[in-house]
């Protein structure tokens, strides 16, 4: 044979092999991966024990805010206007698929009260409170028509008022307690540090008892 001719046939076969081994390398890499993938040891998981944030706020797939847990809430705005909350407050609030506030759980700085709210798209319907002192309130309201079921220390009572004037209550509170008749003749403070005018105070005396424990406690402070 030829010696040219077989200087070519010992480059083919040089070739043919050094093909043979790279394919076969190419085809044992992905088994090696995964291999390696497998048998590699878990990657350790990191566990905070406490995680300290000042807002946290969660989102729908939409990018509406939904829920917020904030130590500083911000004021709500209704149908596109901002209501002033009347005091600083902390907790979680919950908002509907427009974001707009529907509710929540949260403490108020002023009168040291924690509440859970309820509300419809106008404002709120619903209020679970309760005080330092452990008085508790659960009111409930659509429109003028609203019904207080209290305890305190004047008693317990239901109460039905329309339009902020008491229409019936069960048991009657027929005197206010010392603790209560000081607390509106001082306008309210310290649950309102800066107090509430007298005729206001009038006012919600009148929403919880009826007019004659509200005449007999306010009287000596002149509101009419």
């Amino acid at each position: 044979m030829d010696r040219g001719i077989e200087d070519r046939l010992d480059t083919l076969e040089r070739q043919h092999r050094r093909t043979v081994i790279a394919l076969g390398m190419l085809c044992l890499l992905p088994v090696a991966t995964s291999l390696f993938l497998l048998l590699r040891p878990a990657a350790p998981t990191t566990t905070l024990d406490t995680l300290r944030v000042s807002e946290l706020v969660v989102i729908d797939p939409a990018g509406t805010e939904r829920v917020r847990l904030s130590g500083d809430m911000p004021d709500a705005v209704i149908e596109g206007r901002r209501i002033d909350r009347g005091s600083a407050a902390a907790g979680v609030m919950l908002y509907d698929r427009t974001g707009q506030e529907r509710g929540g759980y949260v403490t108020w700085d002023e009168g040291d009260n924690i509440g859970l709210t309820l509300d419809g798209r106008a404002g709120q319907n619903a209020l679970f409170v309760a005080g330092p002192d452990g008085s508790t309130s659960l009111q409930i309201w659509h429109g003028q028509q609203a019904l207080d079921l209290r305890a305190d220390a004047n008693g317990a009572r239901l109460s039905h008022s329309i339009n902020g004037r008491m229409q019936l209550q069960v048991p009657q509170i027929g005197t206010l307690s010392s603790a209560t008749c000081g607390l509106f003749r001082n306008g309210l403070r310290p649950e309102v540090p800066e107090g509430v005018p007298m005729n206001l105070v009038r006012d919600i005396c009148g929403s919880r008892f009826t007019a004659a424990a509200c005449d007999a406690c306010l009287v000596e402070t002149g509101t009419p």
